[in-house]
């Protein structure tokens, strides 16, 4: 019975998403977000992903970590420091031992959605049905859970290969 965190990464806000893969069952258990500040330096962003992410691996004990890839930018600095967001949080995984799987934001709304194509709204809402969350959930904390999501049904479904980083 995998434990699955996903994280949707990113410098200013990062999701986090916690669910359970039982008897071929989706079961969720926990999300949040993280703010880093916006006047913060970035150096002082990175930490905190980076502590933010081990706290919640030591409350909930995850034994698989999915992350959103990142996506190509028009603009190369984003799409840098979005990476580097994505290593402050992989840092964080690897230091525990865990299992790293990565997948495209594509990639998870066509498994989540049955369309690569979906918005970040229309994800949001299968997530929320799909867990049946009636509480706030938040875009990124959506993106997340859309992530954990996307690596329970690729556990689940043998015939796909996965990758793991």
């Amino acid at each position: 019975m995998p434990i699955i965190l996903g994280i949707d990464p990113g410098t200013n806000i990062t999701g986090f998403g916690i669910i359970e893969l039982s008897n071929n069952k989706i079961k969720y258990i926990f999300h949040s977000i993280i703010k880093t500040g916006l006047k913060n330096k970035y150096t002082t962003k990175l930490a905190t992903i980076n502590e933010e992410t081990e706290k919640i691996i030591n409350t909930f004990k995850p034994n698989h970590v999915a992350i959103e890839s990142v996506f190509f930018s028009v603009n190369a600095g984003t799409a840098i420091k979005l990476g580097q967001a994505r290593g402050a949080a992989i840092c964080a995984c690897s230091r525990f031992g865990l299992e790293i799987f990565e997948y495209s934001p594509r990639r998870v709304k066509m498994i989540v959605t049955d369309s690569g194509a979906s918005d970040k709204l229309q994800l949001q809402k299968k997530v929320k049905n799909m867990l049946k969350i009636r509480r706030k959930l938040e875009i990124d904390a959506s993106d997340a859970l859309g992530v954990a999501i996307c690596h329970s049904i690729t556990i689940r479904d043998n015939d796909k290969k996965i990758e793991s980083i």
